[in-house]
C-alpha cells in the first residue's frame, strides 16, 4: 500500500507536466494558426512557441493536421453557441451572433485550412466529419430538438434537413461565395426559417379541417 502511493505520488507530477504540455501545443497551435494560417504552420513553430521538443508533439499526433483538429475541436467544445434562449427565433440568432464572428477569427482560420485538407486526403477528411463536423450537427439538432419539444416546431420537421440548410448557407459565404457572414444574413436566415415554420403550421391546420 506504502509502495502503490509512492508510485501515485512520483507520477503524478509526470502527470501534471504532460497535461501542462499537452494544453501548450493546442495553445501554441491556435496562436500560430491565427498568425500564418494553416498552410504556413509548421510543427517546428508550434513546438517553439509551446517550449516543447517537436517529438513530444509526434508523440501524440501523427501529422499538423490532427493537432490542428484537435486545438479547434477544444476551442469550439470550450465556446459552444448552442444557448437555450427559450425560443427558436432567440436561439437561432444566439447561434448566428457567435458562430459567424468566429468564422472570421482564429477558428475560421483553421476551419478552412483543414477543409482545403480534408479535399487532399480522404483519411484526414473522415476523421475531420467524426471529430469536429458530425458532433457540431447533432449540437445544432439537439438545439432544434429543443424547439419542437416547445411546440415551436412540429414534430415531423425534419431536423437533419434544415440543420444541413442552416450550416450550408453559413459554410457557402464562408468559404465560397464573397458576401458578408453578418447580423443582417443572420437575421434574413432566421426570418426565412419562421415564415416556411408558420406556412407548414397552417398548411397542417388546413389538411386538418379537410
Amino acid at each position: 500500500m506504502v509502495e502503490l502511493e509512492k508510485q501515485q505520488e512520483s507520477s503524478a507530477p509526470g502527470r501534471r507536466r504532460s497535461d501542462q504540455a499537452h494544453q501548450a501545443i493546442l495553445q501554441a497551435t491556435m496562436d500560430v494558426l491565427e498568425q500564418g494560417g494553416y498552410r504556413a504552420m509548421t510543427i517546428e513553430a508550434i513546438a517553439a512557441r509551446a517550449g516543447v521538443g517537436k517529438k513530444t508533439i509526434y508523440r501524440w499526433w501523427p501529422s499538423k493536421a490532427a493537432v490542428a483538429l484537435e486545438a479547434l475541436t477544444v476551442y469550439a467544445e470550450a465556446h459552444a453557441p448552442f444557448s437555450d434562449t427559450g425560443s427558436l427565433e432567440g436561439d437561432l440568432l444566439a447561434y448566428f451572433g457567435y458562430a459567424f464572428p468566429v468564422l472570421q477569427g482564429k477558428s475560421g482560420t483553421v476551419l478552412s485550412g483543414l477543409a482545403a485538407e480534408a479535399q487532399l486526403d480522404p483519411t484526414f477528411a473522415r476523421e475531420f466529419q467524426r471529430v469536429f463536423i458530425v458532433p457540431q450537427k447533432e449540437a445544432l439538432v439537439a438545439l432544434l430538438q429543443r424547439d419542437v419539444q416547445r411546440g415551436e416546431l412540429t414534430a415531423d420537421t425534419n431536423l437533419d434537413v434544415l440543420a444541413d440548410l442552416i450550416y450550408g448557407a453559413k459554410w457557402y459565404r464562408f468559404l465560397l461565395y464573397p458576401a458578408p457572414l453578418d447580423d443582417a444574413f443572420a437575421r434574413e436566415i432566421v426570418a426565412l426559417i419562421l415564415r416556411l415554420k408558420g406556412r407548414s403550421a397552417q398548411d397542417n391546420s388546413i389538411s386538418g379541417t379537410i
